[in-house]
């Protein structure tokens, strides 16, 4: 996020914001919980406006609840982009068609990959037993044979079973024998390939809530995003990391010819905690907004956060079943940050020392309004447009 460095002079359009750096804190979590701790406790009940200044820019927050709710475009759907490449160098048309299929099938279930083995293998046989059915003596120099005896035949030798009730005569014969054997082994070896991709593959089915909240935690404006392994114990997944981005498009002019440009850039929230030893059941991750955050000092419905593309949450974690990295993504935008809300609780405990529990997905994405510190709208910045067509 660029952030205000005070008004300067130039070609470009909003030359005078930058990129803000920050140094990660050498301070532990814990203490900067207690640190939060007490600025809350701190607080009286009546206190609803702060100011602080940021880049030499004085800002108000104000105590607010409620203040966004949930966009009526599934996230899912505003998301999606269409985006193809065009004009690259290509490589022959062979080997890119056959790496389309073979990324096609790699994209297929077991149950579909099943069925694709036995339509090819069975149409495979049906050419090979139309080939031999229409030659004078069919496949074995014996003309009564019917359709069905030659498609037997031909399921025979593909199979390599050969009861021995049928066999090959003359050259023309014998070579589609050899064909059909060829082909049948490289069908059956790429099935068997692909199945063995597909189990030992690792897999894990991560499930992202619908919205971001941003709440108080611990005193301070805090984002909040959930991500939940549904399987639960019956996939266990350790060494879970988190990697939260906002990806923001910045506009400017050329020093050159003043023509307008585009940048594209992408930084990091710092998350409160990046790592977890196991990822059973629901993970809340947080980016407290501080001094620290590029979103500090901003609305969401405001210049520069208006820049933003988009939001991208990374999760990647370790299956204990097969050693393997499993990862997965998803991708938001700012009109799914709940400004005021909170997530509502979703484990159950039941009653008892029966040490049971649930995570209830039904509420991966239920919030509830709750106070937040947020800027006040009276902040606007107000930016002249130095490079209106009549400055230029």
């Amino acid at each position: 996020m660029p952030a205000r460095a005070g008004k300067s002079k130039g070609n470009s359009a909003h030359s005078g914001w930058k990129l803000r750096t920050y140094r990660l804190s050498s301070n532990s979590m814990l203490h900067g919980a207690l640190k939060m701790a007490k600025s809350e406790n701190s607080m009286k009940p009546e206190e609803t406006l702060r100011t602080a200044i940021v880049d030499g820019r004085k800002f108000t927050l104000l105590l607010m609840k409620n203040v966004t709710q949930r966009p009526k475009v599934s996230r899912v759907e505003r998301t999606k982009y269409d985006w193809k490449n065009i004009n690259m160098d290509r490589s022959s048309s062979v080997k890119r068609c056959a790496v389309r299929v073979r990324r096609w099938l790699f994209k297929r279930d077991i149950p579909m990959l099943t069925l694709l083995y036995l339509a090819a293998f069975l149409a495979m046989n049906v050419v090979f037993a139309g080939l031999w059915y229409i030659e004078e003596g069919k496949c074995c120099n014996d003309p009564t044979m019917t359709y069905a005896q030659v498609f037997d035949f031909a399921v025979q030798t593909s199979s390599t079973i050969g009861y021995g009730g049928y066999w090959p005569k003359g050259k023309t014969n014998n070579f589609l024998v050899v064909l059909l054997s060829v082909l049948s082994v490289v069908l059956s070896t790429v099935y068997a390939g692909l199945l063995f991709f597909k189990f030992i593959t690792p897999e894990a089915n991560f499930e992202f809530s619908d919205v971001i909240t941003l709440s108080n935690v611990l005193g301070e404006p805090c984002l909040e995003v959930r991500v939940g392994n549904t399987d639960g114990v019956a996939n266990h997944l350790i060494n879970a990391e988190a990697s939260f981005r906002i990806n923001s498009t910045q506009e400017y002019r050329c020093d050159d010819d003043l023509s307008k440009r585009q940048v594209g850039q992408m930084e990091q929230l710092q998350l409160a905690v990046s790592t977890s030893h196991r990822l059973d059941g629901v993970w809340t991750l947080r980016h407290f907004i501080n001094e620290k955050s590029p979103l500090y000092g901003f609305r969401l419905d405001e210049f520069p956060a208006t820049t933003i593309t988009h939001l991208e949450l990374s999760v990647k974690a370790i299956q204990v079943l097969t050693k393997g990295e499993v990862f997965s993504q998803a991708a938001y935008q700012t009109q799914d940050i709940l400004v005021g809300h909170k997530f509502e609780d979703q484990t159950v405990i039941e009653p008892g020392n029966t040490r049971k529990g649930y995570f209830d997905y039904a509420k991966l994405s239920s919030t509830s309004p709750s106070i937040v510190w947020y800027p006040s709208s009276a902040d606007v910045l107000d930016i002249e447009d130095e490079y209106s067509e009549s400055a230029i």
